[in-house]
């Protein structure tokens, strides 16, 4: 068994923060005829105000607490106190400091990035020193190389330790 009449939505936290300020009369006149035109058409939204309206009614059936006097001077004293009190970008020394934040930020940044360019080139620029670092003992060796008659000396010569000797010069 089905129903196929219009379905109830609830009302989201705008609209009821809507309806607070519909009671009090604080709404704009547009916002105020979209909460009429919702009123009209959501039982929901209805019920939602028939309770606000109850709620303030029970409200003023309480009676009204009276503060102390005492009361009353301490929280002037709080508020003036807290009246006093400049914001911290209003101190003197906060815009040196934030100058200061700006220029470590933008060092920082530089720093890094010449790092990270260092590393980059290092890793994968290729660096002609280094395979001549690798070919150091052959390139020590070559007089030794340029006399041999064939491959089968050459391996004597490595099996015999002689290039780990150093050159007389």
């Amino acid at each position: 068994m089905s129903t196929d009449g219009p379905k109830i939505q609830r009302l989201s936290a705008e609209q009821r923060d809507n309806l607070v300020a519909y009671l009090d009369g604080e709404l704009d006149e547009p916002n105020a005829q979209e909460i009429e035109r919702i009123l009209a058409r959501n039982p929901v939204a209805r019920n939602d105000v028939e309770m606000l309206m109850r709620t303030w009614e029970l409200l003023d059936n309480l009676p009204r607490a009276a503060a102390t006097e005492e009361f009353t001077q301490k929280t002037l004293s709080t508020l003036k106190a807290i009246d006093v009190t400049e914001p911290i970008t209003e101190k003197p020394w906060f815009d040196k400091v934030r100058r200061g934040a700006i220029v470590a930020g933008w060092l920082g940044g530089l720093a890094l990035s010449a790092l990270l360019g260092f590393l980059v080139t290092n890793q994968f620029i290729p660096n002609e020193t280094r395979q001549l670092v690798n070919d150091l003992p052959v390139i020590e060796n070559l007089h030794k190389y340029v006399e041999a008659d064939n491959i089968t000396f050459l391996e004597q010569l490595r099996l015999g330790g002689d290039f780990n000797q150093p050159r007389d010069r």
